[in-house]
């Protein structure tokens, strides 16, 4: 339960303009998600000791120097110590040009934002890499205000880019030796560039690289549905041929639109069930924190 300090506090950090101008409208839900079973004892960042409880020593089993000083006399007690884990969680989120669909990039941003915000208050240490084909663009603060709001000036100010394979990324990270190893990581993307006669889209490639990443990997699918409501003819920019398109929207070509998307999308659910990975499918904002809850809980429920 927040308290109005709590409130306070995290209104500074997260501005509801910023927001707005992100597309989010939705506020970011200000509650901490951990998927790792037992991995944060203190709650809070930063690496350390701190008492757990004290239990009479045991003979033959207690190291005696760990013997209490202060113990009662006749009575040889033992205090246990907790130590602080903290987990490194690796953020990929694809800024291409297609990502920038207004449904889609709203919805990519609040992902961005609810995971980081989340992540760090279960004391996870959250680093992001904004990615497309002009590059990568890292993002390690030191804290979580600074990290939310690098990510909102990087997001607000992306331009439009060609879309890179998220395979390739993924088998860059794998091949290069990082001095922060990560415990897990996320790809934000609606993986546009993995079509059918692509290698992207190959399961043995797929299954080569994940071998070799030294943590686990999750999918999370940004995907849309239009409104039929929304007829007319719409300008769009295409930045795969760089050059603006006139399209006229029907109730017939809508459905037809609604339709592959949803049948693409789920070619990539089949593909990431046969790699065994736990894969997110987001297509509303409202999807996001239930989502991202029901599979902390699975991950939790397995590693317990």
């Amino acid at each position: 339960m927040l308290t109005r300090e709590d409130t306070a506090a995290t209104e500074t950090i997260l501005d509801k303009r910023n927001l707005h101008a992100l597309g989010v409208l939705l506020p970011v839900r200000l509650t901490a998600i951990s998927f790792f079973a037992g991995r944060h004892a203190l709650g809070r960042a930063g690496e350390g000791m701190r008492f757990l409880r004290t239990r009479a020593f045991e003979p033959g089993q207690d190291n005696p120097r760990d013997i209490d000083r202060f113990s009662p006399p006749g009575e040889l007690r033992v205090n246990e110590w907790e130590a602080e884990t903290q987990a490194s969680i690796m953020i990929y989120a694809d800024v291409s040009a297609s990502m920038q669909f207004v449904p889609k990039a709203a919805l990519a941003n609040l992902t961005l934002l609810q995971l980081t915000y989340s992540l760090w208050r279960a004391s996870d240490r959250v680093r992001t890499t904004l990615f497309s084909a002009a590059g990568r663009d890292l993002i390690a603060r030191r804290n979580l205000k600074g990290q939310l709001e690098e990510s909102m000036s990087a997001l607000g100010n992306g331009e439009l880019a060609v879309s890179v394979d998220p395979l390739s990324v993924l088998s860059d990270r794998a091949r290069r030796r990082h001095r922060v190893r990560d415990d897990l990581i996320f790809m934000v993307s609606d993986f546009c560039s993995m079509e059918a006669d692509t290698a992207g889209a190959d399961p043995a490639g797929w299954r080569d690289v994940l071998r070799k990443l030294p943590c686990d990997f999750v999918p999370a699918i940004i995907s849309f549905e239009l409104d039929a409501s929304q007829l007319g003819s719409i300008r769009l920019w295409d930045a795969e041929q760089q050059r603006h398109r006139m399209t006229l929207l029907t109730r017939g070509r809508i459905a037809a639109i609604n339709a592959r998307e949803r049948e693409r999308v789920h070619g990539l659910q089949q593909l990431f069930r046969r790699l065994g990975l736990d894969c997110l499918l987001l297509r509303q904002e409202h999807d996001v924190y239930p989502e991202l809850i029901k599979l902390a809980r699975w991950r939790r429920r397995r590693c317990a």
